[in-house]
């Protein structure tokens, strides 16, 4: 884990859209590479560990290479937005550290980041994560000590992005007082409340948990600690242990929707023919300075279509939590069947539009169910 500044972040998305495809490489203009860290703090479990970053002047065709020393580091996989390294669990009683070299043609000189990791873990807890769905999955927590009280839960992984907590004490310490201000507000101690919530947060023994309503496409974090509680106060018993969840999208439909534009001064007007889809589907309008603008030529990524996914399902679940129903979340705004839409629009800018089907089932969450189709403007 390690903070990652959420001004750098920001600046790293601004910039994003200016990724081009050049060949040969302009010796004038070299592909450039900024990355939100160059130092990474790594816990003794290690993992997936991403890094964001922003690539100018890209080559057409051009690959990242990822160069150490070591055989605890690898490269698991680059997305849009992220350079991912799979850092291996740490298996020796002290700090180890390693130089990553990553490599882009014509990028001069390579881009240096720093790993240091922590020493090994002494796992007091195993996670099994069974009957994983698309928005559900289970945990089984099985401690060590079957007498310790410990915490056992889940979070989303892009809390630890959003808000720079890389520090697992700093994280346990912010729990604690959330936990800690509701109790106040029901005139009880952080103890008198903990006791309530036992077993649905704290437990002994093998704890086994069903989570629902989780985000498709997104990635979670199974955690656990072992606490003990005091009046308002609360000792730490054990290391913060965690496993990482990735939650799959759910099965696409077999849809493809027929899509046309006409424009002319600042309007434009958008046909959708969803071919047979019965369904609701949702339309999204991207100019060439949004971040789901893609460049003419490009394919979708996996990240680029979760984030799309993401992008929807939080706007229907901000929805539901003030009170809709999917249904009529979906009634307000997704379509059915052939449309045409007319949508203002500035002189001189491109446009993408992105189509694709959307359900909800027995009334859940809505969620994305076909590969989006697209058309440029």
């Amino acid at each position: 884990m390690r903070k990652i500044s959420l001004l750098i972040y920001a600046l790293l998305v601004a910039i994003m859209p200016f990724v081009v495809s050049c060949e040969p490489i302009d010796p004038d203009n070299p592909p450039q590479l900024v990355l939100d860290t160059y130092e990474l703090n790594v816990d003794g479990g290690g993992g997936d560990i991403p890094l964001f970053y922003a690539l100018r002047n890209g080559v057409k065709g051009g690959e990242f290479e990822v160069v150490t020393a070591v055989d605890w580091i690898s490269l698991k996989e680059v997305t849009q937005s992220t350079i991912v390294l799979r850092i291996e669990p740490s298996d020796i009683d002290e700090e180890r550290f390693a130089s990553v070299t990553i490599k882009y043609p014509g990028l001069d000189p390579a881009v240096r980041v720093s790993v240091l990791q922590d020493k090994q873990l002494l796992n007091k807890y195993s996670f099994d994560i069974t009957n994983i769905t698309y928005n559900s999955c289970t945990v089984t927590y099985s401690p060590v000590d079957m007498s310790m009280p410990y915490m056992a839960n889940v979070i989303d992984a892009e809390y630890f992005r959003q808000s720079g907590v890389s520090d697992m004490n700093v994280f346990v310490e912010t729990e604690m007082a959330t936990y800690r201000d509701l109790a106040g507000r029901n005139k009880m101690t952080l103890e008198e409340l903990m006791g309530r919530v036992t077993p649905q947060l704290i437990y002994k023994g093998v704890a086994v948990r069903d989570f629902a309503g989780m985000k498709p496409g997104s990635t979670y974090i199974a955690y656990s600690y072992g606490i003990t509680f005091h009046g308002n106060e609360y000792t730490l018993l054990t290391p913060v242990h965690q496993k990482r969840i990735d939650i799959p999208m759910p099965k696409m439909y077999d849809v493809t929707f027929e899509l046309s534009s006409q424009s002319s001064g600042g309007m434009a007007m958008f046909s959708i023919d969803p071919k047979g889809w019965t369904g609701y589907y949702s339309v999204q309008i991207a100019p060439e300075d949004s971040v789901y603008y893609l460049q003419p030529g490009v394919s979708m990524t996996e990240s680029f279509i979760k984030g799309i996914a993401s992008s929807f399902y939080d706007k229907a679940r901000k929805s539901m939590a003030s009170g809709s129903t999917a249904e009529q979340f979906l009634q307000g705004s997704c379509y059915k069947g052939a449309r045409q839409l007319n949508v203002s629009i500035e002189s001189g800018k491109r446009y993408m539009l992105i189509v694709f089907a959307v359900e909800s089932e027995n009334g859940s969450v809505p969620v994305m169910r076909s590969m989006p189709s697209m058309l440029y403007l």
